[in-house]
Order: structure tokens, then C-alpha cells, then sequence
């Protein structure tokens, strides 16, 4: 059976109506897309978009999409906490209130002699310079008590002791046992060098820059015995002086200089000598003892009592070992300050003291 060309054209109009029909069936209508979609998601807020419809629903739980399984991994080492973070918490107190440091130990005295010149500046009184910019200098320190060699020399001489010069090792020892003073210092400045220009062309301004070298015997009054020997040296920077005096300034500079390149071993081999000063007088039950405020004394201070010891001499050498301990015979507590530095004790226990025995630092 044939068919005419309308009824032909009628035929493949329904075949794409039912086409078009059966392939879109399956997709939804776009006024049930919201509504599908709703369905599908968990309960959960309703949130209002201004300008969009009401949507419902909340995220997926994670356990609906499980992560793959990893490898087992060593669990991190916890993180120390920095020190800042535990800044409340209260400080390990000490077992006692720390000293100021004046107060950490006993002074020591010491008395500074002359010092040479043997530099080729013979008209200048280098060497007098130098000792006194050194007992300044370890003054300032308030760590050692400075002896005047002037005041060390009447003091001995009013004792009835003749001498020529504190310099001699007898004098020196004498010294110690009767003003308690442990060390001595001498030296002698052994080069100077100062280099001078003008300031410019220009100018007649003088500018002028010096080096010095000095040396210092530290001497242990106890037995004469040098203990060290120091060189100080002084770099040519940092002495510039300028204008009227140039020279000389600089030449000091140069000397502050060494002497600062020398008092950290200074001060070093000074604490290995052990504090000690003597009794100058008993009166009844006042023990007058040769150091007081300036030695770093304070009332209440306990100070052991020992009777002079024995110097022993190398059989040898003939040089000086040092002093053996004498027998102990009380302690002293510190009841006033009088003086300079002086002070008077009460006996604490003991008996028999009497002047010229040794008194030493309970402090080890």
C-alpha cells in the first residue's frame, strides 16, 4: 500500500512527536528539579537567599565518603613549649637573698710602689703616673683597699721597723703581718712612642697619637713571693688627642689603655690569696681588729681566730712555701665599726687571743 506524499509527511510527524516524547521522559520537569533535589538532602536548615528560592538541606556526613586507608605513622614527638609560654610561673627562689657586690667577700689590700721609667722620655714623670693611674683604677673597682705607700711606710716606722725601701722582700713581709696589707704592686713602663702632624695643610692644630707598654709585679706580702708578671701594650687607636697638650694626653690614653689590657688577670691572681688581717688590741672583753668598713666588714660577721703560723723555707730554693695554719683559738663576732677601717669583735667562743694572731673569713 502506497502512500500519498501528505499522509507520508503525517507519519514522520508522529515518528518525531513519539521520538521526541520517549528521549525526554526520563528527564525531569523543570518545575519538580527543586523538588528532587530537596528530597535527596538530609534535614537541615532552612536558609532564604534573597532572590532565590528556600533551600533546605546540609552537608553530607563525612562518614558517607570514607578516606582511604593509610599507612600507620609514627606518632610526632609533642612539641616542647617555649619558656615564654610558662612565664607565670613563679621562679625557683634562692636559698638566700643574693649579696650586692661589695658584700660577696672581704677586700683586700694593696699597696702600689714605685714604677720605672724606661722609656726614652726621662724628663717626664712617666712612672709616677702610672702608679697612679693604677691605684685609681683598681680604687674604682671598690674590690680591693688601696694602701698609700706613704701612710705603709710611717705606719712601720712608728712600729720602731728601719728600712730603706718598701721594696725590700723583709718589709714586705712585715707589712703583712702588721697591717694585714696581702699584696704588693711595682713595675715599670718600658716604651713610649707618640707620633704627631698637623691637623691639615691649613691648620697649625697639632694632632697626636701614642702607644705605651707596661709591665706589673704582683707580689704575695705574705712570703715575697712575685706571683705573676703582667704586660700590658696599648694599640696606637682610640689615643688621638688634638689642640694644646696633645702629646701628653695621648701618651696617657696609651697608659689607661695598657693597664686596662692588664686588670682582668690582675684581679684573677689576686683571689687566690686568702683574706686575712690581724688583732691590733685586746681590752678586756674588745677585740680591736685591724679591718672594718673599708674591708667589706659588716656587724655580725663571724671571723675564726688562729695563733700566727710558721713560714716554711725550701731547703733548697730557699724561697718561701708560705705560712702553715696556726692553732685555732676562737671566733670573733663583728659588734661595731669604728674608723676607716677598723672594728671591734666580742669573743663568741675561745679564749687566750691576743694581739698579732690572725683573723680570718669564716667563708670558705
Amino acid at each position: 500500500m502506497f502512500l500519498n506524499k501528505e499522509s507520508l509527511y503525517t507519519v514522520v510527524c508522529l515518528v518525531l512527536i513519539a521520538f521526541s516524547i520517549t528521549s525526554c521522559s526520563s528527564l525531569p520537569l523543570i518545575g519538580k528539579k527543586e523538588e528532587k533535589k530537596t528530597e535527596k538532602l538530609p534535614e537541615g536548615k532552612t536558609v532564604r537567599v534573597e532572590g532565590m528560592e528556600t533551600v533546605k538541606g546540609v552537608n553530607p556526613p563525612r562518614t558517607e565518603a570514607p578516606a582511604p586507608a593509610k599507612k600507620p605513622s609514627p606518632e610526632p614527638a609533642p612539641k616542647r613549649e617555649p619558656e615564654t609560654r610558662v612565664s607565670s610561673v613563679p621562679t625557683r627562689p634562692f636559698a638566700g637573698a643574693p649579696l650586692p657586690f661589695l658584700q660577696m667577700g672581704f677586700k683586700k689590700k694593696v699597696a702600689i710602689l714605685d714604677f720605672e721609667n724606661r722609656t726614652t722620655y726621662q724628663e717626664e714623670k712617666i712612672g709616677e703616673a702610672v702608679a697612679k693611674r693604677l691605684a685609681d683604677k683598681l680604687e674604682a673597682t671598690q674590690r680591693v683597699v688601696m694602701m698609700d705607700k706613704v701612710v705603709v711606710s710611717e705606719m712601720l716606722s712608728r712600729e720602731g721597723v728601719k728600712f730603706e725601701s718598701l721594696n725590700d722582700l723583709a718589709m714586705m713581709k712585715k707589712a703583712h703581718q702588721s697591717l694585714g696589707i696581702q699584696a704588693f704592686a711595682l713595675g715599670a713602663v718600658t716604651d713610649v712612642s707618640v707620633l704627631s702632624s698637623k691637623a691639615s695643610e691649613t691648620s697649625d692644630e697639632e694632632v697626636s697619637f701614642a702607644t705605651a707598654k707596661v709591665e706589673i709585679r704582683l707580689i704575695d706580702a705574705a712570703t715575697g713571693n712575685l706571683l705573676k708578671t703582667f704586660i700590658g701594650r696599648s694599640p696606637i687607636f682610640g689615643t688621638k688627642e688634638s689642640g694644646e697638650g696633645s702629646r701628653g694626653k695621648a701618651v696617657m690614653k696609651a697608659i689607661d689603655l695598657s693597664l686596662e689590657d692588664i686588670l682582668d688577670g690582675f684581679f684573677r691572681q689576686l683571689d687566690y690569696l686568702d683574706w686575712m688581717t690581724t688583732i691590733a688590741k685586746v681590752e678586756g672583753e674588745n677585740i680591736f681588729i685591724n679591718a672594718g668598713k673599708l674591708s667589706g666588714l659588716r656587724i655580725g660577721d663571724i671571723l675564726e681566730i688562729y695563733e700566727p703560723g710558721k713560714e716554711i723555707i725550701h731547703p733548697v730554693t730557699k724561697i718561701s712555701l708560705g705560712w702553715t695554719t696556726g692553732q685555732l683559738k676562737g671566733t670573733v663576732r663583728i659588734s661595731e665599726l669604728f674608723g676607716v677601717d677598723a672594728a671591734i669583735g666580742k669573743v663568741v667562743q675561745g679564749s687566750g687571743i691576743s694581739p698579732n694572731d690572725v683573723a680570718k673569713s669564716t667563708i670558705r
